[in-house]
């Protein structure tokens, strides 16, 4: 039996597994020296734009930045928070294979319990149901959904931070 302390990722064939390294950690981590990133940006492609865009735009709440149309002939919508280097850009997927063949997450750490209650509410009221997880995010207080290309989305009542094992 597994120790309930492990940090093992008990995910579907257990494909990854978190271990312990004998390298001390900085006492705060940055970006790297040879890497300045000023702005991080994730990109989903997406087979059913209009309602992706609606799922994060309108159901999540997050803010939309810039759109662009027929640019290098993509269509898309730049979302995120003003002022914060960290984005989710939606472009529209034409002609291909459905992106979520793959599983792959978006996580949304968040400073609590309530604000965790207050975005499953409002998506309760879309009509979103949360879906299966995995136990990870059973087991540490989050709640997962998927959006309209059937990829995951968590909402954790944490926030994530490197330098402490602190959870729920």
């Amino acid at each position: 039996m597994e120790d309930p302390g492990s940090r093992a990722w008990r995910g579907p064939a257990r494909l990854m597994k978190t271990v312990d390294v004998d390298i001390p950690e900085p006492e705060r981590a940055g970006w790297p020296a040879h890497l300045p990133v000023g702005a991080l940006r994730v990109v989903r492609w997406s087979a059913r734009y209009d309602q992706t865009v609606i799922f994060y735009r309108d159901i999540i709440g997050l803010p939309v930045l810039e759109t662009f149309t027929d640019s290098y002939g993509l269509d898309g919508t730049i979302l995120g928070l003003p002022g914060n280097p960290v984005h989710l850009e939606i472009v529209r997927l034409r002609d291909a294979p459905d992106p979520a063949q793959r599983r792959d997450q978006l996580v949304f750490y968040l400073p609590d319990a309530a604000a965790q209650e207050r975005i499953t509410a409002r998506l309760a009221a879309a009509g979103i149901d949360p879906v299966a997880q995995i136990e990870y995010w059973q087991d540490n207080g989050g709640v997962t959904y998927q959006d309209p290309d059937g990829r995951e989305v968590v909402f954790a009542s944490w926030i994530y931070r490197p330098d402490t094992e602190a959870r729920p």
